[in-house]
Formats: C-alpha cells, sequence, structure tokens
C-alpha cells in the first residue's frame, strides 16, 4: 500500500466496503496523500469500526484528515 496509487485503490474498495470491520494497516509507508484518500472515504464507510495505521508516515497532515 506503501504508493499514492496502492492508498487510492484500497479507499476505493473501502468506499463499496459493506462487511470489514477491521483493517490493519500498520507498517505500510502510507504518505500524506494515501491517508488523506483514505480518510475521506471514511467519512462515508460507516461499517469499519477499527483501523491500525501504526508506524506510516503521513506526518501531522495526515493525522490532521484521519481525525476530522
Amino acid at each position: 500500500v506503501g504508493s499514492v496509487d496502492g492508498a487510492a485503490a484500497l479507499a476505493e474498495a473501502l468506499r463499496v466496503n459493506t462487511t470489514l470491520t477491521s483493517l490493519d494497516l500498520g507498517y505500510n509507508k502510507i504518505g500524506a496523500n494515501g491517508v488523506k484518500a483514505i480518510a475521506e472515504v471514511l467519512r462515508e464507510n460507516t461499517t469499519l469500526i477499527e483501523l491500525n495505521l501504526r508506524q506510516n508516515k503521513f506526518g501531522a497532515d495526515g493525522a490532521k484528515a484521519i481525525a476530522e
């Protein structure tokens, strides 16, 4: 997932997700743009309740996107 394209593809999958409730994306080198794509989709996704983003590379901008 360590690329923007990988994170964007994952975000699209999460957009239509209706079964996955937990996702571990720790240690995947996800950057700020990748996590922003994921954060955007999570605003619509009501199924996923647990997301691990430990030890990625998205910094303060990415963290802010997830928090919003």
